[in-house]
């Protein structure tokens, strides 16, 4: 296994900057990771039992709270009842038929219903209900379709029943309440056996109780009465009012409970999602920390490599650099000494290499310029026989003035040819040379073919070797037209890069064969002997491997040569 290993890390081994990053990395993440899983698990018991405590100490606060309001309203109702300060006034109006006395204690009980409102603010609404008539004897508030049978039963004590929350029997009231009902008199007197006692809690005592701030986080409420119904609830997606109480509905939330001895008990359902925040808050915290601690990593491995590797990694793109016959790379020195002396070396070796590279560049154009001036110098004997051939059939036709013109144009030719003014001329006189050809191969063949010349007038001045355009002409002769009638276009124009030469016939075409024999010198030579090999050559030597000669033909439709060259105006 060892062995493997070795043999792995021999084949793919791994660069300073990763071996840096990893042991940074593992200085870094490896602490971060220990303390963190000891500090949430600590962090995570302490806040679990300080949320659960709270929360359960809340719902025990609701509970005593409900508790003891029902328990106030029950002690109010006993002043409603028969035996009360109020029950007594109550009795003594319903048992006098003297309808002045009538009148005194009806101002005398709602005196003393308004002083107990005064006194016990929990208290809202009171009434005393006559269930036989169906009729509101004293009300403290006005109601229409007063009814107890459809109020929901929270639980029964005392002799009371206890209703709630529900709506306030109020008219012009939507508030929910707690409420309570009794028996006035349970002597089965005749006069007050179907008198009902209603008192209802005030507006605000049911916000108070059931509010869900108290918590801290978003918290609903279930009450559930005493035979297991639902009879109050804020979480209608889990149950409405009359279902049974069911804890399986309960599984998205975290449940708080307490059952009150009054028979009843109170839910606190609290979204996993809110109970959770605290914690999740402190991950959060915790996580904030970590990636600072991360992040303060990465600067330093940054800076350990900006000080240890980016002198190296500079050091080994200049040989790239060089092995991508790029020489003209020079590093400046990183400010340490180690890596200074490096690149002081590099520098003086790139400097030896670019001299050798130039001079080897400068003897490889020597050769080249002597090998073309060479090729120049050297005019193909059939070209001179035609031409002298020409002469003599001009001379025994009487051609004076076109035997003249002739002889005149090919003595221009020749000197053209063989100038020793160096080899570089402007494309104007490269022009005129063409032309003196083309005037020249006019006569030889009667004029039977067309050439048409288009030169930017940008591009006069620019310079080339000679006769980069006669041999493409003598291509379209020879090998488009082949002597036969025809037309040839020139054109010559600026390209964003430096010049375009287009020559196109529309000959006979030529194969991909063909166009190989052209490329390397093996097809045979006409006019004056310099092919197209020859400016293939001509082209790279002078303007660079970034200029080229392309050939496309297609049979029976013509031949198109385009020449590229990038270089400067002359």
């Amino acid at each position: 296994m060892k062995k493997k290993y070795s043999s792995y890390l021999y084949r793919y081994p791994l660069s300073l900057k990763s071996r840096l990053y990893c042991m940074l990395s593992a200085s870094s993440i490896i602490p971060l990771v220990l303390i963190g899983m000891i500090s949430v698990y600590s962090i995570y018991s302490i806040l679990v039992n300080k949320i659960d405590k709270g929360l359960e100490e809340n719902v025990e606060q609701v509970s005593l709270s409900l508790e003891n309001t029902l328990e106030n309203i029950n002690y109010t109702s006993q002043q409603f009842t028969f035996n009360g300060l109020i029950g007594q006034d109550v009795y003594k109006y319903l048992s006098s038929d003297d309808l002045v006395e009538r009148i005194k204690q009806t101002n005398q009980i709602d005196h003393n219903i308004s002083l107990m409102n005064y006194t016990n603010p929990i208290v809202g609404m009171t009434l005393y209900y006559d269930e036989e008539n169906n009729t509101p004897l004293f009300t403290n508030m006005q109601t229409e379709n007063f009814q107890l049978k459809d109020l929901p039963l929270l639980t029964t004590m005392q002799g009371s029943d206890f209703y709630g929350p529900h709506e306030s029997q109020y008219k012009n009231s939507t508030n929910s309440v707690f409420s309570l009902s009794r028996k006035f008199d349970i002597t089965n007197d005749e006069r007050t056996s179907n008198i009902i006692i209603y008192i209802e809690t005030n507006f605000s005592t049911f916000e108070n109780i059931l509010s869900s701030m108290q918590y801290g986080m978003d918290a609903s409420h279930v009450l559930v009465n005493s035979k297991g119904k639902v009879i109050y609830t804020e979480n209608n997606k889990l149950f409405s009012i009359g279902s049974d109480y069911d804890v399986n509905k309960m599984k998205g939330y975290k449940t708080f409970s307490k059952e009150s001895g009054q028979n009843w008990m109170i839910v606190a359902l609290i979204d996993r999602n809110d109970y959770g925040y605290e914690i999740r808050k402190w991950l959060y915290t915790f996580l904030v920390f970590a990636l600072l601690s991360l992040f303060c990593s990465i600067v330093i491995a940054v800076l350990i490599k900006k000080i240890v590797y980016k002198p190296l990694s500079k050091i080994n793109q200049g040989i790239s650099m060089i092995s991508d016959t790029h020489l003209d790379v020079k590093m400046d020195a990183s400010g340490i000494r180690e890596f200074d002396s490096i690149i002081f070396e590099f520098n003086n070796m790139t400097n030896k290499i670019k001299k050798l590279v130039k001079k080897v560049e400068q003897e490889e154009k020597y050769k080249s310029e002597v090998e073309i001036e060479k090729l120049m110098a050297q005019i193909n004997p059939h070209f001179l026989y035609n031409s002298l051939n020409t002469i003599q059939w001009l001379s025994r036709m009487g051609e004076q003035e076109s035997t003249d013109r002739f002889v005149s144009l090919f003595i221009k030719l020749l000197n053209y040819n063989l100038a020793k003014g160096g080899y570089v001329v402007s494309i104007k006189e490269e022009i005129n040379s063409l032309l003196d050809y083309i005037e020249l191969q006019k006569i030889r063949y009667n004029n039977i073919f067309e050439v048409e010349i288009n030169v930017d007038e940008h591009v006069w001045d620019y310079k080339t070797p000679r006769f980069l355009l006669q041999p493409l002409m003598e291509n379209a002769l020879y090998h488009g037209l082949e002597g036969n009638e025809g037309k040839i276009d020139v054109n010559v124009t600026k390209s964003n890069y430096g010049l375009l030469i287009v020559v196109t016939d529309d000959g006979k075409g030529m194969n991909d064969a063909d166009i190989e024999e052209l490329l390397t010198g093996k097809k045979k030579k006409y006019g004056l002997g310099i092919g197209l090999n020859y400016v293939d050559k001509m082209v790279k030597s002078y303007f660079g491997p970034y200029s080229k000669l392309e050939i496309s033909s297609k049979k029976n439709k013509g031949t198109e040569i385009r020449i590229s060259l990038h270089y400067k105006k002359g």
